[in-house]
């Protein structure tokens, strides 16, 4: 920053920020363009003093520590504060002795008033640099306060133990965070805090500058001054009240925010499966509702806030009215124009600390509030120190301890209510994993398999006894049955931070060990191909094996695997068991990998260990069960014959490796890819001005009637105001009995007042009713804004929110969540805060520049060219101002997205994260994403300082040579007055409107985000009012009828489906198979138009698919896929979430699925637990994979679909149960359409027939054993090509 070389007159000018002008001249400005932070605001160093500080007074709070690390910036910031309070009489002063000296009309007089008018310059000219050097220490006090909050709080989730989805019976705010409410501690209470230490100093000066003003208001207007203190303590006693009930409020809505935050977050991490049930539409009803509930509050806030806003508003009114009247009428006394304007300047003077103090209360009041939200969140479980890099101590980090196991431990999720017994508890276990061998793990679905491994790595509640692991040194690697990508490429993703760096050799090992070189030769950019959020843009097989490779490539000396196998054919898991668990990259491991291939393990095994219930029923090595006679029962038990292995494909999108070959999206992925595997573009930019169209965008959302209106109102306060001070103008020279020039101007409205000095009652009376109506005026205005803002949020938000819901899944594939996420919490909150009172700011500068321009050419008309000289410098020194803090807070807005999107990923991924020891990584990463940001933000207020000096400088420069003028032209008291205030509310206006001006175009930046995504593409209608089907429809009875299907991803690629046709009879079971790239989930995906036919059509039971709605469609067919969403909730809000079924229906489906069965077992073991459909589940932990499919499964069931599309929806089950599944499937959709994209042939060997499909064209279409039986046949070659060729061949025989 040049800031810290600056020179003593370029700091106290700011001018060092010049340079930057010329280039936002020249071009917009780019990040490179941006100085970086100083190495004292860098937040790794900040952070860094945060844990020395905590690590030494572990028992204080994090509030104290934020004001002892910024106590000098504070007790400076109070200093100078103290200058411009202390000092800020003196303009006051001095006006009296003006308005004195032009009353009495000699020389001497006129000379004092000259002396004093220089005496105001020099005043004001000191406030201006103390302002300055104010800003510049209170801004570094914000930012690094910011920023250590950020940083406790991102370093906290590094460190907290996963409970997502938590149930505390109550739903209330005490729910342990998850993503929503974390972005809402980020963006919302962080900032709250923060803003308190901007704002430090003025709850101690305010009472200072009061005392000050109210001293001086005595020695005026003597004990007459005391009733404006009674006024004032009135105003403080009706305050108390709101004040109380205002906080109340304020908790309210921050939970409020909190809920809709969480909603949103889960229909956009969910949105491709709400889609593929037609459920978006309902889900962002829900959205709407909880956002309706936050605007109730919100309501109630601004109620709350037009009351205390209109209190210390009218006071200047009030406490002028109170004290004349006592004044004039009580003590009798003559109210001269130099008292009158002497005693407003002072009661506008005092309306500063008067309204500074209850809105620094208010203020503080909310950051109290949000100070206890974030020491709330920082007071939430964390896993052990063992088990997080970031925690472990300095003995614990060179520990070389190899041992692998548990010593009687036991263990149970925290997703539980605390007074509800825990669904399911592991253990004790006491189990030592054999060093640099490799250990199977087998039970039956729900057994506690992958809760071992969580267990293991410190992820699940330890309730007694002790894990035996080390993870110093990066020593372990994880890889989940729902493998966790980072949205980078897939090199990236393998490497992983290793310290091995980019290691050629080691690198090509890993790809050929886990069986990636084809997949890599399939897309285009090879590894270099990015990743999607989620691996959107790979298959089940393909995350699976990179999730290995990168566990593979890794420096660990222990890697837990949970079941990659069930993700990949046989072929390929017998090549990964042979290349990848006992190649070169195994050898000396210690391997722990969860499986049903028993087979096809044991001979690499030298341990085994089988669960059952959460409990170890069998142990020992391969050798000693043996002997036992134990492990051939181990095998028959749990083993999947290589023929049953299981194999994944994700639904949306993939390219496996298997016997039928997997679903084609990837290549379809591949041709859509853009050039180098770029996926998601960077964010956009506005350059330039904002549009008109955003402008008109917000005016029409908040109601051109409410801003034809507000403006109305602004015309009405400023006339109102400046008729105010030609009315005390006149009154005090009525005492003075010149022959005044109002008087003569204004002759026929004074007229009929008696003299002041005979009955001051009319004078009273007349300005008692213009503050009135200016008291009114003001009320009105108030509200009306409150309103107007109220509407314009509600609207943008609802029209952002069903565009975005109406968007494609493709949308959702190239725009990451936290860039969404972003639209919703920063934008919207400046629309609902922070944009009104720009607008209305911006308005009333404007109102006020010309009217006080007006009122001071009118009665100096000398002062006009000057006047002119002086508004071009104005004019002259805003472009570069605007440019330049235009781009900045541009560049600033969308470096917030990568932040949050970052954060998103990581919290989804912790026990990776967390496995790998790669919490530093995300830390500093997370230190650099927010210098960024914090870099712009700095430098935006630094070129703020820059104008405003100039600016004050200039108001300085204005109010001296008005009252030059004033002085020179020998103008009537009154007048002199008049224009001398005026001249100073120009002064003030003119600073103060390109500031708002520019406020308003960054502020309405938002807007211009906000825009943008109301222009996403659309899916096709929801509902068609005029063509809807018949509610029966599809009928049991009806056929499916596909004809000249051609399906292209984008009008530019080419088609991926060439002119299907064929015809599937009603309860027809088709098996649907191909190699990579046929177009087999391209076909299953254009029966739901997720994409959208070229050309031809699908006409199921006599309905063109494409002439109805996609809610009646996508609801009455349903796709049962392995991308399983749960929602974080209960059995029952995730099977039927918008309660249409009866609980009696409900249990059925969980029965049909054998899901009791397997929670009996689990939760035999707490007292007093039973099965009921309000079990808590959350999106992520709870439940193992398999038990996520049975739950995916009755889901399906409940529906009763007629036509249903599955994508082998059953890997993660053992075979047993795969058995009586397949069993449930055949008798519940007995009388449906079943179509089943195949990956395992002898799935669809019983099915009535089957397509083969080839490069999108049908290359076969037959009953199995007519294909099977086919010399040259395409699919029997593909049997034959299987490990099970005769099984398959008999099976097709028996037929």
């Amino acid at each position: 920053m040049p800031e810290d070389s600056a020179s003593l007159w370029s700091w106290s000018t700011f001018s060092f920020v010049e340079r930057l002008f010329g280039v936002a001249q020249r071009r917009t400005l780019d990040a490179a363009d941006v100085w970086r932070l100083s190495p004292y605001f860098t937040h790794k160093n900040l952070f860094r003093k945060y844990l020395g500080y905590r690590a030494a007074h572990p028992t204080r709070s994090l509030l104290r520590f934020l004001l002892a690390s910024n106590s000098r910036d504070l007790i400076l910031d109070i200093v100078l504060q103290l200058w411009s309070a202390v000092f800020g009489f003196v303009p006051p002063y001095a006006l009296q002795q003006i308005l004195s000296a032009l009353a009495d009309p000699t020389p001497e007089s006129k000379r004092s008033a000259y002396v004093f008018a220089l005496l105001a310059f020099v005043a004001n000219l000191s406030f201006a640099q103390m302002d300055l050097y104010r800003m510049w220490y209170t801004r570094r006090c914000y930012e690094r306060t910011r920023g250590q909050l950020f940083c406790a709080l991102h370093y906290k989730a590094l460190a907290r133990r996963d409970v997502s989805g938590k149930a505390t019976g109550d739903g209330a705010e005490n729910d342990s965070a998850d993503l929503g409410k974390i972005v809402n501690l980020m963006q919302g209470d962080a900032y709250a805090v923060a803003h308190r230490f901007w704002e430090f100093a003025g709850i101690f000066t305010a009472p200072i500058r009061l005392t000050i003003a109210l001293v001086f208001l005595y020695r005026i207007l003597g004990w007459s001054s005391l009733a404006a203190v009674g006024v004032v303590v009135v105003a403080y006693l009706l305050n108390y009240p709101l004040a109380k009930y205002n906080i109340y409020v304020t908790r309210n809505a921050w939970n409020a925010r909190d809920r809709r935050m969480n909603l949103v977050n889960e229909l956009f991490q969910n949105i491709r499966f709400l889609k593929f049930y037609g459920w978006e539409s309902r889900w962002s009803d829900r959205v709407h509702d909880s956002r309706e509930t936050e605007l109730k509050w919100r309501v109630k806030d601004n109620i709350v806030s037009v009351l205390i806003t209109f209190i210390w508003t009218w006071i200047p009114s009030a406490t002028a009215v109170s004290s004349f009247l006592c004044y004039t009428l009580v003590a009798g006394e003559r109210l001269t124009v130099a008292k009158a304007f002497t005693s407003i300047a002072l009661f506008s003077y005092l309306q500063e600390p008067m309204t500074q103090l209850p809105g620094q209360f208010f203020a503080l009041l909310r950051a109290y509030v949000s100070m206890q939200r974030i020491e709330a969140f920082l007071a939430e479980e964390e896993v052990p120190d063992w088990a997080s890099s970031i925690k472990m101590s300095p003995a614990m980090r060179t520990s070389a301890a190899a041992e692998v196991g548990f010593e009687d431990a036991a263990f149970e999720w925290d997703v539980a209510p605390k007074d509800v017994p825990s669904r399911f508890q592991l253990g004790p276990l006491s189990v030592k994993f054999p060093a640099g061998r490799l250990t199977l793990v087998s039970g039956a679905t729900g057994s506690g398999k992958s809760a071992l491994l969580s267990a293991l790595l410190g992820e699940m509640h330890c309730i007694s006894g002790a894990v035996v692991l080390n993870k110093a040194g990066h020593q372990v690697a994880y890889c989940a049955q729902n493998p966790w990508l980072e949205h980078a490429t897939i090199r990236d993703n393998i490497i992983f931070g290793s310290a091995y760096g980019y290691d050629e050799r080691r690198y090509q090992a890993a790809i050929e060990a886990c069986a990636l070189t084809r997949d890599l030769e399939i897309f285009e950019a090879g590894d270099m191909t990015e990743i999607g959020e989620k691996g959107i843009t790979l298959s089940g097989g393909q995350r699976a094996r990179i999730a290995l490779a990168r566990a593979l490539y890794s420096q660990a000396t222990c890697i837990l695997l949970d079941d990659p196998l069930a993700a990949v054919d046989m072929h390929t898991a017998q090549h990964l068991v042979k290349k990848a668990l006992s190649g070169d990259l195994a050898r000396g491991r210690t391997i722990i990998l969860i499986t049903h291939h028993i087979t096809l393990c044991l001979p690499i095994a030298a341990y085994l260990v089988e669960l059952a219930s959460g409990e170890v029923i069998r142990q020992g090595s391969t050798q000693e069960l043996r002997e036992k006679g134990q492990l051939q029962n181990l095998v028959d038990a749990e083993d999947v014959p290589p023929a049953e292995s299981e194999s994944q494909s994700s639904s949306s999108t993939s390219i496996v490796q298997n016997e039928a070959d997997g679903a084609d999206a990837a290549g379809n992925a591949e041709r859509e890819t853009k050039p180098k595997g770029k996926l998601i573009e960077a964010e956009a930019r506005a350059e330039g001005r904002v549009s008109t169209r955003t402008y008109w965008t917000y005016i029409r959302a908040a109601g051109l009637s409410s801003w034809f209106l507000t403006v109305v109102l602004m015309i009405l306060i400023r006339l109102i105001t400046i008729g105010n001070q030609f009315f005390i103008a006149r009154w005090g020279e009525a005492y003075e009995n010149t022959d005044s020039s109002i008087t003569k101007d204004l002759a026929p409205t004074w007229e009929q007042l008696p003299p002041p000095e005979v009955d001051v009652r009319p004078w009273l009376l007349i300005f008692l009713c213009i503050s009135l109506s200016g008291a009114v005026t003001v009320i009105l205005y108030i509200s009306l804004g409150y309103y107007a803002s109220l509407q314009a949020s509600r609207s943008l938000f609802t029209s952002m929110l069903r565009r975005l819901t109406g968007a494609p899944s493709r949308f959702f594939d190239v725009t990451p969540i936290g860039r969404i996420l972003n639209r919703f919490t920063s934008d919207i909150d400046t629309v609902d805060y922070a944009l009104q009172n720009s607008a209305r700011a911006a308005l009333s500068g404007c109102f006020s520049f010309l009217a006080s321009l007006f009122v001071v050419v009118w009665v100096v008309p000398l002062f006009a060219p000057f006047a002119l000289i002086i508004a071009w410098l104005y004019i002259r020194l805003a472009p570069s101002y605007v440019r330049a803090s235009r781009d900045l807070r541009r560049l600033e807005s969308i470096s917030l997205s990568p932040a949050f999107a970052g954060f998103d990923e990581l919290l989804r991924g912790l026990p990776h994260v967390r496995a790998f020891g790669m919490e530093e990584r995300y830390q500093d990463r997370f230190y650099k994403r927010v210098d960024t940001f914090q870099s712009f933000d700095h430098v935006y207020w630094l070129v703020s300082g820059w104008l405003q000096w100039r600016y004050d400088c200039l108001g300085s420069v204005v109010v001296f040579l008005t009252t030059v003028f004033a002085l020179a032209t020998s103008v009537s008291s009154g007048f002199a007055a008049l224009v001398i205030v005026q001249a100073g509310v120009f002064a003030e206006a003119s600073r103060v409107l390109v500031k708002v001006l520019a406020q308003l175009e960054l502020d309405f930046n938002s807007v211009e985000r906000i825009v943008e995504y109301l222009g996403v593409p659309q899916e096709a209608p929801a509902v068609i009012p005029d063509s809807r089907p018949p509610a029966y429809w599809p009928s049991s009875s009806g056929e499916l009828i596909v004809q000249d299907l051609v399906v292209r991803y984008a009008s530019e690629l080419p088609a991926v489906l060439h002119k299907l046709s064929f015809t599937v009879k009603p309860s027809e079971k088709i098996g649907v198979v191909g190699r990579t790239g046929s177009g087999k989930s391209t076909l299953a995906l254009s029966m739901l138009r997720i994409v959208e036919p070229s050309e031809g059509k699908i006409i199921i039971d006599h309905v063109d698919i494409s002439k109805i709605g996609l809610d009646d469609l996508r609801t009455r067919i349903t796709i049962i896929s392995q991308d399983v969403s749960l929602f974080s909730g209960t059995i029952r809000s995730n099977l039927d979430p918008f309660g249409e079924h009866s609980d009696e229906e409900c249990m059925e489906v969980l029965d049909r699925c054998h899901l009791t069965s397997i929670f009996s077992r689990t939760i035999g073991k707490a007292e007093g637990a039973a099965i009921t459909l309000d079990m808590p589940i959350s999106q992520t932990g709870s439940l193992s994979a398999g038990e996520r499919q049975l739950v995916s499964m009755a889901r399906a069931l409940l529906r009763r679909s007629n036509v249903v599309i599955m994508d082998e929806a059953t890997s993660q089950i053992d075979s047993n149960l795969d058995d009586q599944i397949q069993r449930t499937i055949r008798e519940e959709f007995s009388g449906a359409i079943v179509i089943t994209i195949a990956h395992r042939l002898k799935t669809v060997l019983d099915y009535d027939r089957i397509l083969v499909l080839g490069g999108g064209d049908i290359l076969e279409f037959d009953t199995p054993r007519a294909l099977i039986t086919e010399p040259g046949g395409v699919f029997r070659e593909m049997c034959r090509a299987s490990a099970d060729w005769q099984e398959i061949q008999a099976a097709a025989e028996q037929r």
